[in-house]
């Protein structure tokens, strides 16, 4: 796991990425949906920022189609390099990665819509780094972005692991000083960027059983987490077990319990034209 200098408290290893591409499918459509009403279509330019692999910059650039394009910037140099090779094995040469520092970079070219999922929790000043990479937009230019909601994630009935569980994810998050709620604060960002008050909306699968998507994504962040979870004494090792942590969460499941991860909170707005 590393922290990067922009607050990333996850990290770009094979098991991180592996718990990346789980998360995008997770949310997948609640994204491509969100796109779509927020006004992102067909030959437009789109700017992608903390593309991690890829998945937000991928279904913007199926949305654009090949008369539109689609920028992808991370920080992180592994990440950038799994992205761009994944566009070439999608067949998508409409759509391209770079790393870059999105406190820092300068654009050399203007866009019409600007996505960024998961990604504002980590800036150190959201809004003003929101509003310098949205003057590479057009006027009346498209800016969506996405925050997580973690403290709406539940089990009903709720089983005692479950809920351990999301308490380490909220209590590990604290602890390394990043945000569990930012997306109902989205439009406050937004206000302090100068973009006016978005649009929100909130989205998440809701599952039934043993099978649910979420205990798989739960396990994974807390594998990530690990490291903190155990430096800050929120949980040890044993308590954790990480290794059978997940079948453990589908155990808690097996009575047909329905499971909630954190919600995903959308909000779009337009540049001042």
């Amino acid at each position: 796991m590393t922290t990067t200098e922009n607050g990333y408290v996850l990290g770009s290893k094979d098991d991180e990425l592996d718990r990346l591409d789980l998360q995008a499918s997770y949310y997948r459509m609640a994204t491509i949906d969100a796109m779509r009403w927020a006004g992102i279509e067909p030959g437009m330019k789109v700017l992608d920022i903390g593309s991690g692999t890829g998945a937000v910059a991928f279904e913007a650039a199926r949305l654009v189609g090949p008369t539109g394009s689609v920028l992808g910037l991370d920080i992180a140099e592994v990440p950038v390099q799994t992205a761009n090779e994944r566009a070439v094995r999608l067949g998508l040469d409409n759509v391209s990665f770079r790393q870059a520092d999105l406190a820092t970079w300068q654009p050399t070219e203007t866009f019409d819509a600007l996505t960024g999922r998961l990604i504002t929790m980590y800036l150190p000043n959201p809004s003003a780094v929101i509003a310098s990479l949205s003057g590479a937009l057009r006027p009346g230019g498209i800016v969506l972005l996405q925050e997580f909601a973690m403290s709406a994630a539940r089990q009903v009935d709720s089983a005692a692991l479950v809920q351990r569980t999301l308490d380490w994810l909220l209590a590990a998050f604290r602890a390394a000083g990043a945000p569990t709620d930012l997306g109902y604060d989205l439009g406050r960002v937004f206000r302090g960027a100068g973009l006016g008050t978005p649009t929100m909306t909130v989205a998440a699968r809701w599952e039934d059983g043993p099978d649910a998507m979420a205990y798989g994504l739960l396990a994974g962040i807390i594998r990530t987490l690990l490291p903190v979870i155990t430096a800050q004494h929120i949980a040890t090792p044993a308590e954790v077990d990480i290794d059978t942590l997940e079948d453990r969460l589908r155990a808690a499941g097996s009575q047909g319990s329905g499971v909630l991860a954190p919600l995903l909170v959308s909000a779009s707005a337009r540049t001042p034209v």
